[in-house]
C-alpha cells in the first residue's frame, strides 16, 4: 500500500481512540426491530451502536462465479438514507456493514477474499502503507465462516471495529483503514455492481 487519495478521514490512534471506540459498540440489533427478508435472511430496519440507532440504507446479495453462488447477505445502516458512495464515506456518523453468509467458506478461502479485495483496491498505489499492518492483523484473525455465520464492520470517526458472530474480533483505532474497507464495497472496485447499487438503494 502507499499513499492515499484526499479526502479520506484523517488519522487518530492512540490508547484513548482505542478505548472511545470500544465504548460504542454494545448496540447491536434492537429488540423488535421489522425486518425484511433477503434471500431468507431477515434483514432488521435499524441496528444500534451506542445510543444512536442506524437506518437501513440497502440490503442485497453476493454471488460468485459464473454460476452465480450466493455467498452472503450484505446490508448498510446509517444515520440517515444516503445514494452516494463518495457521500456515504463523507459522512460523519457511525456507519455499519454487516455480512450474513448463505454459503461456508474456510479460512483460507476468507483470507483470499480479503487479499483480492486489496488487490482490486491498492494494487495501483492507491492505499496507505501504514494501514498494512492492521490490514495483515484483520487478514490474520479472520475465521472461517459457516451457513448463518455473520461479520460486523462498525465505522466511526475513531476507527473501525470488526466482529464475527456478534463478539468483538478486532478493533483498530485507524480511521484510514475503515474508509478503505467501507470503500472496497461502494467504491470504484466493488465485489460487484449488483451488490454496490442495492447497498445504496438504487436500481442495479
Amino acid at each position: 500500500m502507499s499513499a492515499s487519495r484526499a479526502g479520506r478521514p484523517a488519522r487518530h490512534g492512540g490508547r484513548g481512540a482505542v478505548a472511545v471506540l470500544a465504548a460504542v459498540l454494545l448496540g447491536g440489533l434492537p429488540h423488535g426491530a421489522r425486518a425484511m427478508v433477503v434471500e431468507g435472511v431477515s434483514v432488521p430496519d435499524t441496528y444500534m451502536v451506542g445510543g444512536t440507532a442506524l437506518h437501513l440504507n440497502g440490503a442485497g446479495v453476493r454471488t460468485l462465479t459464473l454460476l452465480e453462488i450466493k455467498v452472503y447477505v450484505a446490508a448498510l445502516y446509517l444515520p440517515q438514507p444516503l445514494h452516494d458512495g463518495p457521500a456515504i464515506e463523507a459522512a460523519p456518523g457511525p456507519k455499519v456493514l454487516t455480512l450474513r453468509f448463505l454459503h461456508e467458506g474456510s479460512k483460507a478461502q476468507i483470507e483470499r477474499q480479503y487479499r483480492a479485495g486489496e488487490q482490486e483496491n491498492c494494487g495501483g498505489g492507491g492505499c496507505a502503507a501504514a494501514d498494512g499492518p492492521d490490514f495483515d492483523r484483520l487478514v490474520a484473525l479472520a475465521p472461517a465462516v459457516k451457513v448463518g455465520d455473520s461479520t460486523t464492520y462498525i465505522f466511526t470517526a475513531q476507527g473501525v471495529t470488526v466482529m464475527a458472530n456478534d463478539r468483538v474480533l478486532a478493533t483498530f483505532a485507524n480511521p484510514d483503514l475503515g474508509f478503505r474497507l467501507l470503500n472496497g464495497f461502494l467504491g470504484a472496485t466493488p465485489p460487484s455492481k449488483r451488490l454496490k447499487a442495492a447497498l445504496l438503494g438504487v436500481p442495479g
